[in-house]
């Protein structure tokens, strides 16, 4: 494992990021049938998702560890593969992903839940 990884920090973000992950994946999934207030927990803690994720995706792309370089590469061909052209700015995608989970958010909001 490379001193990136080692860090406590590191992986204390990568465990809850994954735990985050794990919480949106199921809340997804029974969406339709969520009520209103667990509707919103979902998009505050999709936020929160997101806004980790950009931060660790600005962190692996600062450092010259050999896997911290591999995981941003990867990161960013995952991204790639959903979609996205292979110039974009992978800092702007997260700020996008940020805006529509705010909009779905207000969304509710004014229905309201």
């Amino acid at each position: 494992m490379s001193d990136f990884f080692r860090s406590e920090l590191v992986r204390g973000d990568i465990q809850e990021m994954s735990e985050l992950q794990q919480f949106c994946m199921r809340s997804m999934v029974a969406f339709p049938v969520l009520s209103p207030e667990k509707k919103l927990e979902y998009f505050n803690v999709m936020e929160t998702l997101i806004e980790k994720q950009k931060i660790f995706y600005a962190r692996l792309k600062l450092s010259d560890d050999p896997e911290a370089i591999e995981m941003a590469e990867s990161m960013r061909d995952a991204i790639i593969m959903m979609g996205a052209s292979p110039d974009a700015n992978i800092s702007a995608m997260f700020d996008n992903l940020l805006d529509k989970v705010k909009m779905m958010k207000q969304k509710l909001e004014a229905e309201g839940g």
